[in-house]
């Protein structure tokens, strides 16, 4: 017998937080209790976790308890975690390392007395919707062994567990922070390797540490977790190679013959016919996009480390981090979005709108053909969907370089003579030299580029395009002759790309806080350089100087 539920008990069932919450229909207390019946069989005539079968057996422990067969590159890693206290995994995308991790997390929580395992990565994303979702994947279908899977695949005929099987006992909750615990005191949990307290204090008989994405953690996690392996604990560390220093890296190089390493290529296990692992068809993606010796490819589908970053402006790491903050990034914080206008014909550059607020940039758009007209209707459509109730007017930030760009400003500056308040405008001229007293770069276009570099390391957060990590890539630190530092000049860029990198351009601006000035009046467009009115100083950085006049 089902319990029927209205809308109406869906409104008076809701809890404190807006989410719908019933009691447990009939069946769904059958089917715990049904769970909980054949746990206690499988305690009372099968295995009683925990039990030393497979501490020496992790790959039958997949195979039995898992119905997983692995492939002979997870077979490696999951024995090596066996033999070894320290194993690191240098790798390509999409080789199985999630359900490697998941898999030896329950394998170590059900082989020793008084397991802990501990689970980590950079961001919450990567703990709980994708490390702590495989683990309890993996716990929920445990039971059936490879054999019994192959035979009934829907478990019409041979449920869990099976005669060759055992389930795993404990139930995950659905945070990776609340965990997997048991009696006996053993458990599994995890924590962004952001929350240093966390780590602090975690010891143990038997202790396996697992980091994902460990190019990303910082060394200073890393000691917190030496000081607690004194015991003897295991660890295990997994990434794609983004970063060529830090503790990750120093266990391929200067301290290899402390670990037990492996560099796995994705083009190595495109051949598995296993769901989850990569395909020959992403691989030829990436070839096709990024180029097969470009480091995008060497360390996404080789897994090699980039050696060759020396002089870049951005790092391939500082790109992927800003990547995989972006989901878990709080948007706080005043509008900017950064216009890099192109010319009115369909077959030239791209105009670029990267919008921005705090730490994030919410969107990036592109668009070819724009008349300064129409460059207006998408600024003024961009902000109408992102509005901005009780607070200052978003800041338009313009590249008016030539031509172009000098139309676009100036008719967005008519548009604000009989708009007042619309947004605030404030134009940047990228190839002028000015009077800098740090004597660090030569154009305002190199400090732009340096200042993006800061607003990234600071913690600002990109979403994954691939035509932008590659404008964000490409750019490399000269010296002229008077020491000073010019980022790789436009011309050359093109060539490198075979485009200019207008969404590159786009988020220098966006991600500039400029000086607020003001004119006021019914001054001309082309009178609203003449006699600027500086009414507020927001947050004034080293290009205060160059901006012009702004308009609002």
């Amino acid at each position: 017998m089902t319990t029927s539920r209205t809308s109406d008990e869906v409104e008076r069932r809701k809890n404190a937080k807006g989410r719908p919450r019933f009691p447990r229909t009939l069946e769904e207390d059958f089917g715990l209790a049904c769970r909980a019946l054949r746990v206690r069989l499988a305690v009372l005539v099968g295995l009683n976790w925990p039990s030393p079968k497979y501490q020496k057996d992790p790959v039958g422990f997949f195979r039995d308890v898992l119905g997983i067969e692995l492939a002979p590159h997870q077979i490696e890693i999951v024995e090596a975690v066996r033999d070894h206290k320290r194993v690191a995994v240098a790798s390509g995308h999409k080789i199985g390392k999630s359900l490697i991790l998941a898999g030896l997390a329950l394998w170590f929580f059900c082989s020793f007395p008084d397991a802990r395992v501990v689970m980590s990565s950079t961001t919450s994303r990567q703990v709980d919707a994708i490390l702590w979702r495989e683990l309890r994947k993996l716990h929920a279908g445990a039971g059936r062994c490879v054999a019994c899977k192959r035979e009934d695949p829907h478990g019409m005929t041979i449920s869990a567990p099976c005669p060759h099987s055992a389930i795993v006992d404990g139930e995950p909750h659905e945070l990776a922070r609340s965990g997997l615990k048991t009696t006996g005191f053993r458990e599994v949990v995890g924590f962004t390797a952001r929350e240093a307290e966390a780590v602090a204090g975690i010891s143990g008989a038997n202790l396996l540490w697992e980091v994902d994405e460990a190019s990303g953690v910082a060394d200073t996690i890393f000691e917190a977790i030496q000081g607690n392996r004194a015991a003897g604990a295991r660890i295990v560390m997994t990434s794609n190679p983004t970063k060529t220093e830090g503790y990750f890296f120093e266990a391929f190089e200067r301290k290899k013959d402390l670990w037990k390493t492996f560099q796995i290529s994705s083009e190595s296990v495109a051949g598995y016919a296993i769901p989850g692992l990569c395909s020959q068809e992403w691989i030829d993606e990436m070839r096709a996009e990024y180029g097969a010796d470009s480091v995008f490819f060497m360390v996404r589908v080789l897994g090699k480390f980039p050696l060759g970053e020396a002089g870049k402006i951005i790092s391939l790491h500082d790109i992927t981090e800003a990547q995989n903050r972006w989901l878990d990034a709080p948007a706080v914080g005043r509008l900017r979005l950064g216009v890099d206008p192109a010319g009115p014909g369909g077959m030239g550059d791209e105009s670029a709108f990267a919008l921005r607020r705090g730490v994030k940039i919410l969107s990036l758009t592109t668009r070819r053909g724009l008349t300064p007209d129409g460059h207006l209707t998408e600024v003024l459509g961009i902000l109408s969907e992102n509005p901005t109730p009780r607070e200052e007017p978003a800041i338009v930030v313009v590249d008016r370089e030539g031509e172009v760009g000098a139309r676009v400003y100036a008719c967005f500056a008519a548009h604000l003579q009989t708009h007042a308040g619309a947004f605030v405008l404030a134009g940047v001229r990228s190839s002028e030299r000015r009077a800098d007293p740090r004597r660090l770069y030569d154009l305002v276009r190199d400090e732009l580029w340096a200042n993006l570099r800061d607003w990234i390391k600071a913690g600002g957060a990109i979403p994954e395009d691939y035509k932008l990590e590659k404008e964000l890539h490409a750019p490399e630190w000269r010296l002229d002759v008077h020491n000073r530092q010019k980022a790789t000049g436009k011309p050359e860029l093109r060539k490198l790309l075979g485009r200019s990198p207008d969404r590159a351009d786009a988020l220098t601006l966006a991600a500039w806080d400029p000086v607020i000035q003001v004119n006021t009046g019914p001054q001309k467009p082309t009178e609203l350089y003449d006699q600027p009115r500086e009414i507020n100083a927001y947050e004034i950085d080293g290009l205060g100087g160059t901006t012009d006049p702004v308009y609002g």
